[in-house]
């Protein structure tokens, strides 16, 4: 979509469901009904979907409304759910489609592009503190986090998605701004501890960029180690989000 002043691409900032205005002439039992929705925060027929974007050249908002917003949660639900099904390895992509539906979708909708709503759920204080915390409480996701930590500490986890035959460390370990880090002597491709949330999710798409582009090979021991415990402990993320929702 784009403006119709300066014809930029326009960014998605927002989706939201607002409750309607009372018309003036309503019933009683129209009345009732809206204060009801009003309380309640389930607005039923009385919500109306809007959708806005923003033009960054001009600086104009533009927002759609719709009689009824389409909800993401159907969908997530739904590739999480598939990703319970067969192989780690397809376990895995489904359970990434839920999580990118879920950051793109619900949580961060105008971060923009791939890599910046990664670096906006580094910065989410409150999913770092609930999951740390779960990693603390849970002993079975506490271990699979440790195992990740040994095996990387063996072997730092590579980015082959660019080149396969060349991989390297990925700039965005110990990374929580939205610009690559340089220079940083800091141990990288790795997990550090039991709460080094930005690496966890680093590990996620790391995981995800290396078997999305081709660098995970279902015969390799090791691709199917790092795989399936990517698969885990993401899983253990998203569960915990979809019982809020």
């Amino acid at each position: 979509m784009r403006c119709d002043s300066c014809d930029k691409q326009l960014i998605k900032v927002d989706r939201r469901t607002e409750l309607a205005e009372l018309d003036e002439d309503a019933t009683d039992g129209q009345m009732a009904d809206y204060f009801a929705a009003e309380q309640s925060g389930d607005y039923g027929a009385w919500g109306i979907g809007i959708v806005e974007y923003h033009c960054p050249s001009c600086q104009r908002t533009f927002q759609f409304i719709t009689d009824e917003l389409t909800s993401y949660d159907p969908l997530i639900v739904s590739w999480h759910e598939k990703a319970k099904e067969g192989d780690f390895f397809s376990r895995f992509v489904f359970e990434y489609l839920a999580f990118v539906a879920l950051l793109q979708n619900k949580l961060f909708i105008g971060a923009g592009s791939d890599r910046r709503t990664i670096q906006a759920l580094k910065r989410d204080r409150a999913r770092e503190e609930a999951y740390v915390a779960a990693i603390g409480e849970y002993e079975p996701l506490r271990r699979l986090w440790q195992d990740v930590m040994a095996e990387l500490g063996r072997a730092p986890l590579l980015n082959s998605s660019r080149d396969l035959d060349n991989p390297e460390i990925d700039v965005w370990w110990n990374n929580t701004g939205f610009e690559p880090k340089k220079d940083d002597n800091s141990p990288q491709g790795v997990v550090r501890s039991l709460s080094d949330w930005a690496n966890m999710v680093e590990f996620w798409h790391s995981v995800r960029n290396n078997l999305f582009h081709g660098g995970k090979d279902p015969t390799i021991r090791r691709d199917c180690y790092l795989v399936e415990h990517a698969y885990r402990t993401l899983a253990s993320f998203m569960e915990n989000e979809i019982s809020q929702m």
